[in-house]
């Protein structure tokens, strides 16, 4: 690809998008965007601006959750003719299904698909082999964590795998769906995985010190936290003992 992508906020800031969704447009022959936000009116009136007068040819999303997919219907009453792509879930209609290591053009280049489940079923992440160039989704944030939401499509154990799999690829930047660009994409995934080490460290010993119930389990691991992540941390906690029932190693 001959330019960097251009960023383009979602225009839905909230405690748990920051400053909004990133949106990334990558331009050139086939202007492409990377997930879709919500459809707020001033996300489109910027893509349109970067664009000029030429239309949006793609929309490729990382997954299902609200804020980086329901801005499709919107997207495609301003660009009619705009090609959708999601890796597909039971009774979805509308896109085109994505493939694990499918190649699809974007802009002047190629980007290769890689299913990344854990934070979602449907979870995938976007790969630049020639520039080294990740668009990762949810799968990092500079500066934060990931929930994985469990009993909702999100599990823990296969988020590290996919985790892992993304390290594999020593790329040279990533691109989030929140936050800002990480230029040291290895030092990033390291420190999700031993975080994640950790907290499941202070889970087995909640455990053995007999406290089973998330909540109780909340109050003692995430002490001070805004009640407005409650829900977020819960959803955590929840992930970790799926996981260590997953393994035999709780009940």
């Amino acid at each position: 690809m001959t330019s960097d992508p251009v960023l383009l906020h979602a225009r839905n800031p909230s405690p748990l998008t920051g400053r909004g969704n990133n949106t990334w447009l990558i331009d050139g022959a086939l202007p492409t965007l990377i997930d879709a936000g919500v459809g707020a009116p001033d996300h489109l009136d910027a893509i349109s601006e970067a664009l000029g007068d030429r239309p949006l040819a793609l929309v490729l999303v990382t997954h299902g959750h609200a804020d980086h997919a329901s801005g499709v219907p919107a997207l495609r009453e301003r660009w009619p003719r705009l090609d959708v792509f999601k890796w597909p879930q039971p009774g979805e209609q509308g896109s085109q299904p994505l493939s694990d290591g499918q190649t699809l053009g974007a802009g002047d280049g190629e980007l290769i698909v890689l299913h990344t489940p854990g934070h979602a079923v449907d979870h995938v992440c976007f790969w630049n082999r020639q520039a080294r160039h990740l668009f990762a989704g949810d799968m990092v944030v500079a500066g934060t964590t990931v929930m994985i939401p469990a009993g909702r499509g999100g599990n823990l154990r296969e988020y590290l795998g996919s985790l892992r799999r993304l390290k594999a690829l020593d790329a040279a930047r990533i691109y989030p769906g929140h936050g800002p660009v990480i230029d040291r994409p290895s030092d990033i995934i390291d420190e999700y995985l031993a975080h994640r080490d950790l907290r499941e460290r202070q889970i087995l010993a909640c455990l053995r010190d007999g406290l089973t119930d998330p909540d109780l389990m909340v109050d003692r691991i995430y002490a001070g936290l805004d009640e407005k992540l409650r829900q977020a941390a819960r959803l955590t906690v929840e992930a970790h003992l799926e996981k260590l029932r997953e393994e035999g190693r709780a009940s």
